[in-house]
């Protein structure tokens, strides 16, 4: 049902929602309804701050295609690839240490989520790690304080949604989730600034991750040409995920 919403209210494409209901149903098998929460609080809250001042968003992106639809299959797994593997691991190898990396990877998902698309609107320019410089809002490699404060709550609403729900979950795990989610936020925060492509527009002079920008081609700067949004924020919650559950093997177990 919720899927059909999304797709409704074009917050997912047809493929997208094939692949959250995908997502959904390895994660209700595997982490029952509480998983299934934990889930569906980063997905709604993603897709609501997504659309939450939109218009001055696209000014900033200002590729006029981009998400008209709602997010496809590889936002969907680029965002929620890792935690499914979580579930599936969970299936064949019993071990609570699954879940703990599931949340940790959803954490880190939610943090780099509500940091863009808070952080986004910050009334100060960001400050883009590998160029040392402030720069225009919206491009991947800068931070911002408003940027950075939206992702600890995020990450914070993964970690103690994981406490509230779980009748095993204890403070030090929620912490070590919320962390985990932190720090994966600065995973893809790093692989943005180093190794994600960055486009020029000749019209404005500005720097974008737009292919479009002023109804015209963007040309590429700098980056690797074949590291795109969705391979940075996949490679983030891997991270998110392994900080997660090392560090509750580490501590806890």
């Amino acid at each position: 049902m919720l899927c059909l919403v999304s797709i409704i209210f074009k917050l997912l494409t047809l493929r997208g929602s094939l692949a959250a209901f995908i997502t959904g149903a390895l994660t209700f098998y595997s982490f029952e309804w509480q998983g299934l929460v934990i889930l569906a609080i980063f997905f709604l809250t993603s897709s609501i701050l997504t659309k939450w001042k939109r218009e001055v968003k696209i000014d900033y992106n200002a590729e006029p295609l981009e998400d008209k639809k709602g997010r496809t299959a590889g936002q969907v797994f680029a965002n929620g690839g890792t935690s499914t593997l979580a579930a599936i691991a969970a299936i064949f190898m019993s071990d609570p240490v699954w879940l703990i990396v599931f949340a940790g990877a959803l954490a880190t998902a939610t943090a780099d989520t509500w940091a863009s698309e808070i952080g986004i609107l910050s009334k100060t320019k960001p400050f883009h790690l590998k160029e040392w410089r402030k720069v225009e809002a919206g491009l991947s490699g800068a931070v911002s304080g408003l940027g950075t404060i939206a992702a600890v709550i995020g990450a914070a609403a993964i970690g103690v949604s994981y406490y509230l729900l779980y009748d095993t979950s204890t403070f030090m795990v929620s912490i070590i989730i919320i962390f985990a989610g932190f720090f994966g936020n600065i995973a893809d925060t790093l692989f943005g600034a180093w190794f994600e492509q960055k486009l020029y527009c000749q019209i404005c002079k500005t720097e974008t991750e737009s292919k479009w920008h002023c109804k015209m081609k963007t040309v590429r700067i700098f980056g690797l040409p074949w590291v795109t949004n969705n391979l940075v924020n996949f490679s983030s919650t891997i991270i998110g995920a392994l900080i997660a559950g090392g560090l509750y093997i580490w501590t806890v177990k």
